[in-house]
């Protein structure tokens, strides 16, 4: 079969299939749809219900808890596998809110939202964050770690984060979050030394070697600030309650003996110096 005739061959046969859909045109089939959730079915202004009638190739009509497709059976079979499908995903849809102290919010949503968006993309739902009068203005703030722009919202206290989706999505979403808000919570301890600017030098050692040290050894995180416009510098330690207090008992006790050495200048004649220091470096005394 030659191209042109295979080309005829195809045309023909759609040309039949048109007109044996244009003679099911007629037909009508009707199911129940919940009225609650007629307009997520209809959309905003009948946007919605417009992308179905184009997609399906049917007339969709919405009324008083039923569905009335009309157009050829098997498209109007597939609008309404369809439409029932939406039916049992809102049905399905719930929302819990989870009270969260406010200090923890930035850390469970990540850098650029990054961890929020993982368990959204993971359990296929919507997290919310409350929005304030400061991060309202900037769509980079933390209440804005959400999917599902555009639907509405009720307006969130200040210690609240909302989870919507699927129930079994919205469950463990919740207890994934909760996880991590007690992992935050039980890493999140933090005290302060105060020391001598004089003795931060000795803190950090050579190449930050001393205080590599001491947080391997306690496991805490230590920060010392760099500004030297004080005498006196206050030394941040943060992490687990015993890995704070082990990091804060160590810094204290190098601090007691920075505070108790002494510095004392001799003068010691020039023709000592040799017998001072000995052979090799060692002191003769």
């Amino acid at each position: 079969m030659s191209a042109v005739q295979s080309l005829a061959a195809k045309a023909t046969a759609f040309i039949a299939q048109v007109e044996e859909e244009e003679k099911e045109r007629g037909f009508t089939m009707s199911f129940e749809f919940p009225q609650k959730f007629a307009n997520h079915l209809i959309g905003k202004q009948g946007s919605k219900i417009s992308q179905l009638r184009e997609k399906f190739d049917v007339e969709i009509n919405v009324q008083d808890g039923k569905v009335e497709l009309t157009g050829p059976k098997a498209k109007a079979e597939a609008a309404k596998a369809h439409i029932t499908t939406m039916a049992r995903n809102l049905a399905d849809e719930t929302t819990v809110v989870l009270k969260i102290d406010p200090k923890y919010h930035r850390e469970l949503i990540g850098a650029q939202g990054s961890l929020i968006n993982r368990l959204q993309t993971k359990y296929k739902v919507a997290i919310f964050f409350p929005r304030s009068a400061k991060n309202a203005k900037d769509d980079n703030s933390n209440g804005d770690a959400a999917s599902e722009a555009g639907k509405p919202r009720r307006q969130q206290e200040p210690d609240e984060v909302s989870i919507r989706g699927p129930k079994k999505g919205v469950e463990e979403a919740r207890g994934e979050m909760l996880d991590l808000l007690q992992y935050l919570k039980d890493t999140s301890f933090t005290a302060t030394v105060e020391v001598q600017q004089k003795q931060v030098p000795s803190i950090i050692g050579q190449g930050g070697a001393a205080l590599e040290e001491l947080r391997q050894a306690t496991g805490a995180r230590v920060d010392i600030p760099t500004s030297r416009d004080s005498e006196k510098v206050e030394i941040v330690i943060k992490g687990t309650k015993d890995q704070v207090a082990a990091a804060k008992k160590l810094l204290e006790q190098k601090r007691a003996v920075f505070n108790d050495t002494v510095v004392k200048t001799i003068e010691v004649d020039r023709k000592y110096h040799r017998d001072l220091i000995g052979a090799s470096g060692k002191c003769c005394c």
